[in-house]
């Protein structure tokens, strides 16, 4: 062997698994549709804004899910979930809806859209910074509403003009409204359902396929119409989730029990 390749100087080479890359690449998955739902809304094809950015949003959810799966959770994974986050759904959003209703309507309406991605930057710095272990009661929510679903949210005036066509959902104080409305409840204290602790009963098994069975076929016949009733359901849960909440806290600082259920949570928003 010669002296090249002897000592501190000898090249070392590593692999990496399919299964560190598969959770990173779902997030650049969800990045690149989120870019192209920006071209999309370029083009004015709100209808694929919309489809791109629901998409985006399915990626977002696996992406955390497969990384706890095959633990293999990382900071880089992490930041870069975060990053995509926030273009994803913070400025594609902010940006086609101030496309569609708002820029010939000055500074206050640019104001508006600044105003909804700051917020959805400020709600992923919130995440990131939180405690990894919080009290048990507090596992399954999340603080103020995850920037996938305020992403959801803020495009509901489209989806309203897509279906019904009414004039008024293109007014730029209603837009404008709206874009601060979902950003407040972006960075606000509210507890919403995160759902990842949530537990079903064998028996509810098969009504629940039933009830996917039927939401894949409303959103394959009327998928406005599905889109708007899955937004209604999850602004009535907003202040379920609060009751909720204060019910298990209370429940919780009435039993003393103790956090024994430490499992790692995904990173997923």
């Amino acid at each position: 062997m010669s002296a090249a390749n002897k000592g501190p100087h000898k090249r070392r080479f590593r692999s990496v698994s399919i299964y560190w890359l598969l959770p990173n690449m779902l997030t650049i998955g969800g990045f690149v549709s989120g870019l192209t739902a920006l071209r999309f809304a370029l083009d004015g094809r709100w209808a694929g804004v919309i489809v791109l950015i629901a998409l985006a949003a399915v990626f977002d959810a696996l992406d955390g899910r497969a990384a706890r799966k095959f633990q293999t959770s990382s900071a880089f994974g992490a930041a870069l979930d975060s990053l995509s986050d926030l273009v994803v759904f913070g400025v594609v959003p902010a940006l086609s809806l101030y496309l569609w209703a708002l820029q010939d309507y000055g500074n206050l309406a640019w104001g508006a859209t600044l105003f909804y991605a700051i917020s959805i930057a400020l709600r992923l710095a919130r995440f990131d910074s939180e405690l990894p272990n919080p009290p048990f009661y507090a596992k399954n929510y999340f603080t103020g509403i995850p920037a996938p679903a305020a992403a959801f949210l803020v495009l509901v005036p489209i989806c309203l003009d897509l279906e019904l066509n009414l004039p008024w959902v293109r007014d730029a104080v209603y837009v404008s409204g709206w874009l601060i409305l979902i950003g407040v409840g972006a960075v606000t204290a509210l507890p919403t359902f995160a759902g990842k602790r949530v537990k079903l009963p064998v028996g509810s098994v098969l009504p629940i396929l039933a009830v996917v069975g039927l939401l894949g076929a409303g959103i394959v016949t009327q998928p406005w119409i599905t889109y708007l009733g899955l937004a209604l359901i999850y602004i009535i849960s907003l202040p379920m989730a609060a009751v909720r909440f204060q019910q298990d806290r209370r429940a919780y600082e009435a039993n003393g029990a103790s956090d024994d259920e430490d499992t790692p949570e995904d990173n997923t928003l």
